[in-house]
């Protein structure tokens, strides 16, 4: 069964990083790289037809972000995994500093993701959900625990 993975978390908090290290055999959806939404719906609907594995990697910090893609990837026979970048806010910021020309994003802009910012839920339709971590000796991913978010 094909997979759309859904990446979450704030600018800078290792989103794009995890998807070229870890998910390398599917195909990456990303508004930086796409600019429109028109261009995003036609590579998803592009991956839906070919049944390829897709990662949306974009910020989707709440659960409205996340639902059109959670219910487009069901009505296509999809398995939906999702990853949780941890998001120490500072950490993004400090991050953020590093980039260079549009890779670099407005504090402000991360600061407004970081409160908008919800938990994913199984309640979601997501089949799997995973927490992800950077550390200083690489990534770290967990299976989810809900019970130790509510």
């Amino acid at each position: 069964m094909p997979v759309m993975a859904i990446m979450i978390g704030i600018q800078a908090s290792g989103k794009s990083t995890f998807c070229k290290n870890y998910l390398t055999e599917y195909e990456r959806i990303n508004l930086d790289t796409l600019h429109t939404r028109n261009k995003e719906n036609t590579a998803i609907e592009e991956a839906f037809g070919a049944k390829r594995d897709m990662v949306v990697d974009n910020t989707n910090p709440t659960v409205q972000d996340r639902e059109k893609y959670i219910r487009r990837a069901k009505e296509n026979g999809y398995r939906v995994v999702g990853y949780f970048m941890q998001s120490k806010l500072q950490e993004c910021i400090a991050r953020n500093e590093q980039r260079q020309g549009k890779a670099k994003v407005p504090t402000r802009a991360i600061a407004t993701t970081s409160n908008q910012l919800e938990m994913p839920s199984y309640q979601e339709g997501f089949d799997v959900l995973y927490f992800v971590r950077l550390t200083k000796s690489g990534i770290l991913v967990e299976k989810w625990k809900e019970e130790s978010f509510e």
